[in-house]
């Protein structure tokens, strides 16, 4: 039973690049190919496929559950301007990384790796799930995005020269003091107030089990462990063998009698039976989140980084879009994602 849905260089001039570009001439798009092998758009120094094209197509199509996209596909068009921007910025990046040795070694793929896992527990963690390890939140990650570590492992050698490149290009760009004030007060209220939860355990019995749940209830005052009897009893296949453990739960997220019972109940309070169209539950809360907001002092680095992130990007963009007009890129038709310019 489920009573709720839970919720990303050192020296090199550009100077180098405008020389390697003036030594050079760009090649027109290729329609003559084998579809995975034509090109769709070229640059000094680097393409971008049909095949990479078809790839994420692919991928949007599945994610977004719209399965296979085609030219046919009244989505096709608006696939194509959001697909083409992101390969072409890659490719650019890649160019660039290339040309200036930018490389990335399997102990730079490894860390990050490490990374990610870092981030999917403390995620799980914040959500309740205090007993998932890394490497199950890592798995179950995989999983849920439908890929391979090793599918993933190249990914992120794929897209590290990327990230090396915006860091070199985009430079050390740092918002100010008031920057960071300002983001803060702006976004208190979304961002950095945490909404009150409880914290609870549960132990779910069937409708005609009324009497079976206040016989439970009776041990449970008696000193029995509440964890014990929910794995014993607990017709939750969810959260039995966790010993009943739902996690923290905020209002609107559960059915209305068990909300009004958890929040309405003391720390370490056993209530019940409550009645809900699953059954009959007993509910221990062993925490009381009360409503709270974060000071700047607590969130400051956060807001700073992401700021510092956004404004790279930004830079970054900025960049692709220099290089692209310096690289004179050009595409085969159709494959222009701004369509009023020419192709």
């Amino acid at each position: 039973m489920r009573l709720s849905a839970r919720k990303a260089l050192k020296t090199a001039s550009l100077l180098a690049v405008l020389i390697l570009l003036a030594a050079c001439e760009a090649a027109s798009p290729e329609a003559n190919l084998p579809s995975g092998a034509q090109k769709v758009a070229v640059f000094e120094g680097g393409e971008v496929t049909q095949g990479q094209v078809q790839e994420q197509l692919d991928l949007l199509g599945q994610q977004s559950g719209l399965g296979e996209i085609t030219p046919d596909s009244p989505q096709y068009q608006s696939a194509i301007a959001q697909i083409m921007p992101r390969l072409v910025t890659q490719e650019i990046a890649q160019a660039y990384a290339r040309e200036h040795g930018i490389t990335v070694t399997d102990r730079e793929v490894d860390r990050e790796i490490e990374r990610i896992k870092d981030q999917l527990v403390q995620q799980a963690r914040a959500q309740g799930q205090q007993d998932l390890g890394r490497e199950e939140a890592f798995r179950q990650a995989l999983e849920q995005a439908g890929i391979t570590e090793a599918q993933l492992r190249e990914q992120i050698r794929e897209q590290l020269p990327v990230q090396k490149v915006q860091e070199r290009v985009a430079g050390d760009v740092r918002p100010t003091e008031e920057e960071v004030r300002n983001y803060y007060e702006e976004n208190k209220e979304t961002q950095f107030t945490n909404p009150a939860q409880r914290c609870v355990r549960h132990i779910l019995f069937n409708p005609d089990q009324k009497e079976k749940a206040e016989e439970v209830k009776q041990r449970l005052e008696e000193g029995v462990d509440f964890a014990e009897l929910a794995r014993e009893f607990s017709q939750d296949p969810g959260s039995r063998e966790n010993g009943g453990d739902l996690g923290c739960i905020g209002r609107g997220e559960t059915v209305p009698n068990f909300e009004e019972a958890a929040f309405g109940a003391e720390e370490g309070e056993v209530v019940g039976p409550v009645k809900t169209q699953f059954g009959y539950h007993l509910i221990k809360v062993y925490d009381v989140r009360e409503e709270s907001t974060d000071p700047l002092s607590e969130v400051e680095d956060r807001i700073r980084e992401q700021l510092s992130a956004t404004q790279q990007a930004e830079e970054f963009q900025r960049w692709v879009e220099r290089q692209a007009e310096r690289r004179d890129i050009r595409y085969l038709p159709g494959y222009n994602p701004n369509p009023s310019s020419q192709e």
